[in-house]
């Protein structure tokens, strides 16, 4: 290589999984056979329309929607987690620098394919290009999203592509490994993390202020919306970042410090107790003490729920990961940190489905009959519905799990073919057999 060379043992620490082994072309096998139903289910409800769902008239958002703001979270979350450090040059975190990028590019993948089943018409989303409607707020949702996938693209190369020339991939294009590369990288790293920052929050407080400009919905018109988005990112994006993370540090190459993951542990209890009971109670206590103006009726209007998603979020996806996080014992146990990140995203993933269903149990039109259903049973039968059902299909169930096993697929082959981690903590050997910086 020009001005330095790399030894034998940094391009092998440097090179992903070699040829996948037995149980990698099992799953890849798996996720194609999820793919292919997902693309099957698709063609179906290109052929019947949106009636293949669950959605209706009175409920036109569903399971695809409740899935396109997890996966914003959880990207935003991860780009978050990951570019932080770099911006504050905390060397102690670089190990999950790329990581989580990864993890940020997969996730807004399938959000953004989300939105196709979701249009009904997806051939027609080249008018969000040729002809936008700046005053809705989807025009702007799909332009960050779009801006915010190809950046990360971009941000997974600059972190790699060292790397990358050091392995002699040709993903590397044309760049070199040496050790100036290196050092102006690290300088433009900070640089694409001081843009990657604000960037993420602006990704998810979009999505947010979909639901918060909607004045005709009271339950989703509040200015808590888009802080209570950002809360959940952080918590849904570090609790994935730890569960891939300890998942890969079991199957690949990939290696996850004990005691980083215990660090992270901790942060992710701080962000559950900031998101369930600070942001709750700064929802809920002011809507009780409005309506009630009494002692009990503000405190259960505070404390009690109203749905099953109301509890899976707050109890199954709160307390008991805050409570397997607060003790120092479990939090450096792996068992309890990956538990505790799996329910935290299981949590948020209500908490969305519960946001949507209280938008839509209560039709927004003051007079009877209320809003057609668009269906007819037959004489006799009532076609309007002034109340919120959805239940969704083997469709859009099927759909659904075919874009996430593509964003799982990201994952792997990012994993089989990217650098994710260093090669020697970002040090070049040089042709004397020292290392540099």
């Amino acid at each position: 290589m020009p001005n330095g060379t790399t030894t034998t043992a940094d391009r092998e620490s440097v090179i992903a999984i070699g040829e996948f082994a037995s149980r990698g072309k099992i799953w890849l096998a798996l996720l194609a056979v999820v793919i292919l139903a997902g693309l099957v289910a698709w063609y179906q409800q290109l052929q019947m329309g949106l009636a293949a769902t669950g959605m209706r008239n009175v409920f036109s958002w569903g399971l695809y929607i409740m899935l396109f703001v997890l996966f914003v979270g959880l990207s935003a979350g991860g780009l978050i987690i990951s570019s932080a450090p770099k911006f504050f040059h905390s060397d102690e975190y670089e190990s999950l620098a790329r990581f989580g990028v990864l993890l940020s590019l997969a996730c807004i993948t399938v959000a953004g394919l989300l939105i196709l089943p979701d249009i009904g018409r997806p051939e027609r989303i080249y008018q969000f290009f040729t002809s936008p409607d700046f005053r809705s707020p989807m025009v702007w949702d799909f332009a960050i999203v779009v801006l915010y996938g190809v950046f990360n693209v971009w941000y997974l190369w600059l972190l790699t592509r060292r790397d990358l020339a050091a392995r002699g991939s040709r993903f590397a294009f044309g760049r070199e490994d040496t050790p100036d590369g290196r050092k102006r990288d690290r300088k433009l790293a900070f640089w694409s993390a001081a843009v990657a920052l604000p960037l993420a929050v602006m990704l998810h407080s979009v999505t947010g202020w979909i639901f918060a400009t909607q004045i005709g919905r009271g339950d989703w018109f509040s200015p808590l919306v888009a802080p209570t988005f950002i809360a959940k990112a952080l918590v849904s994006g570090l609790g994935l970042l730890l569960v891939v993370a300890i998942i890969a540090d079991r199957t690949t190459k990939f290696d996850l410090d004990a005691e980083l993951r215990t660090r992270l542990g901790k942060y992710l209890g701080v962000f559950l107790a900031v998101h369930v009971v600070y942001l709750l109670a700064a929802e809920r206590l002011p809507h009780a003490w409005a309506e009630h103006f009494g002692f009990w009726a503000i405190t259960s209007g505070f404390l009690a729920g109203e749905s099953t998603a109301f509890y899976l979020w707050t109890v199954v996806g709160g307390a008991i990961p805050i409570a397997l996080l607060a003790i120092p014992a479990f939090r450096r146990q792996t068992w309890a940190v990956f538990t505790a990140g799996a329910l935290a995203v299981f949590g948020v993933l209500f908490e969305g489905v519960r946001l949507v269903f209280v938008g839509y149990d209560s039709v927004n039109i003051a007079n009877a009959p209320g809003i057609s259903v668009g269906e007819y049973g037959g004489l006799g039968s009532n076609i309007w519905a002034q109340t919120g059902v959805y239940t969704p299909t083997m469709i859009e169930v099927t759909i659904a799990a075919g874009l996430v096993a593509v964003g799982a697929l990201i994952v792997t082959l990012g994993l089989r073919f990217l650098p994710i981690q260093e090669s020697s903590h970002g040090k070049t050997a040089t042709a004397d057999g020292g290392t540099t910086e």
